[in-house]
């Protein structure tokens, strides 16, 4: 049985304890002291070419008495796993506690984010006995969009071991295109599995699939997600050229869009904002026209300019080139 639901029929008189709330500094100074102990583990990329591995971590989630037997005893925050900053994405996440049970484990639903045109999943995996996992297997979800099969650019993977029997699994699902309804029912049916012998992409197919119904809204990301058409030529340090077609910055992300030329190790780019803070992008994809997408998980630009940094030898020029201003449209 689940220690999950294990905890769900536990009895207790709550009535003489009084809420402690953390504050949002003693929060930040758990958080650190957690991220000190934790091992980093690099997470695998799906996709149609070019792959970018990143170092990531998790933190400890804290609980209040309504929410024990709903959300799993532990779980993986998605904004420790997608970015660096301290950042808190709980205006925009969807926190579900949905378990499905199967004859290799339970797997728990734990938050879902709608981020324009990506999908960010966190669910932590408690195996039953004898099944085979590990940090090197990730599990890989086939969705449906309000009810309709839509097709993957790419899925970015990671498993994290939290104990012998039990890991923390997160997905970034890039969508061809942005979601525009407010309330999106989603499905994801946990049907393939990447193992460490496997030739991604295509794994192995799971037995008995967990398959989870479930409402997400993202209006809070859809009322912070600034557009901005470019069409803006950058030159890089090696005597080539791309074009910059579009920005796309939410609260959780940004995504450039650009063509013409192939980025590779050497004439990579960087996003910074006007305080000098430099992203990295987590994932990029090429295709065979040239054209390409830049994900910078955990930056956010609303309201504020882009400025672009090149690579030159795999170091940094020093040298910003104003992009454009983010700035909402009222």
């Amino acid at each position: 049985m689940s220690m999950y639901k294990d905890f769900n029929d536990i009895e207790m008189d709550l009535t003489e304890f009084e809420d402690q709330w953390l504050t949002k500094v003693e929060r930040k100074q758990i958080k650190r002291r957690a991220l000190k102990k934790l091992p980093q583990k690099k997470r695998r990329y799906l996709g149609s070419s070019v792959a970018a591995a990143a170092v990531l971590a998790i933190s400890l989630v804290a609980f209040n008495q309504q929410s024990i037997a709903n959300i799993p005893f532990v779980a993986g925050l998605l904004e420790n796993w997608n970015q660096s900053n301290e950042v808190d994405w709980t205006p925009y996440k969807n926190t579900i506690g949905q378990t499905m049970s199967t004859g290799f484990g339970d797997l728990t639903l734990n938050e879902i984010i709608v981020d324009y045109d990506k999908v960010l999943v966190s669910a932590t995996l408690e195996l039953a006995e004898d099944s085979t996992f590990s940090y090197r297997h990730q599990l890989v979800p086939s969705i449906k969009i309000n009810g309709q099969i839509v097709e993957k650019v790419s899925n970015s993977a990671q498993s994290i071991e939290q104990n012998n029997n039990m890991y923390l699994v997160y997905n970034e699902i890039q969508l061809e295109g942005p979601i525009k309804d407010e309330l999106v029912s989603i499905q994801l049916s946990y049907d393939r599995m990447l193992t460490p012998s496997g030739e991604p992409p295509f794994g192995e197919s799971v037995a008995e699939p967990w398959i989870f119904e479930v409402k997400a809204a993202q209006l809070a990301v859809q009322e912070q997600t600034i557009v901005k058409k470019l069409n803006q030529q950058v030159a890089l340090p090696n005597g080539q050229s791309i074009v910059i077609d579009s920005i796309v910055t939410t609260p959780i992300s940004t995504t450039v869009y650009f063509s013409g030329y192939t980025l590779d190790e050497n004439s990579r780019m960087a996003l910074v904002n006007e305080a000098g803070t430099v992203y990295h992008w987590q994932t990029q994809t090429t295709e065979d026209n040239r054209t390409g997408v830049m994900n910078f998980s955990g930056a956010t630009f609303v309201d504020q300019p882009i400025y672009v940094e090149l690579y030159d030898s795999n170091q940094l020029t020093g040298d910003r080139i104003f992009i454009t201003d983010m700035q909402k449209q009222n």
